[in-house]
């Protein structure tokens, strides 16, 4: 039977960028363009081992611009990686909020 004509939905999570070496992801906001680097590890603590284009809709930039994010994975070669900054996740903070009922 041949294959069906809609287009064929190649998951690439997050957790097999670990598996070949060293692999990074770069995230740049689409209007002012500023770029960030983040190891797969730090971004799968916070948002799961998901699919690497729907990060793309769960990041956001800091500037409060709205609009997706151009998520891109790659491995950096030797000129590349001399002077890369990284984004390491330090800490992450929850707040807790106390809602209040009168009985």
């Amino acid at each position: 039977m041949p294959d069906p004509y809609w287009p064929k939905k190649n998951d690439y999570p997050l957790s097999r960028l670990n598996e070949g070496g060293i692999r990074l992801v770069r995230v740049t906001c689409r209007y002012c363009k500023r770029s960030h680097n983040y190891r797969p590890d730090d971004l799968i603590q916070i948002f799961g081992d998901m699919d690497t284009d729907d990060l793309a809709r769960r990041m956001k930039c800091e500037q409060g611009h709205t609009g997706l994010m151009s998520v891109e994975s790659f491995s950096p070669t030797g000129k590349e990686a001399v002077g890369l900054r990284i984004r390491r996740l330090v800490a992450i903070k929850i707040q807790r909020i106390p809602i209040w009922r009168e009985d």
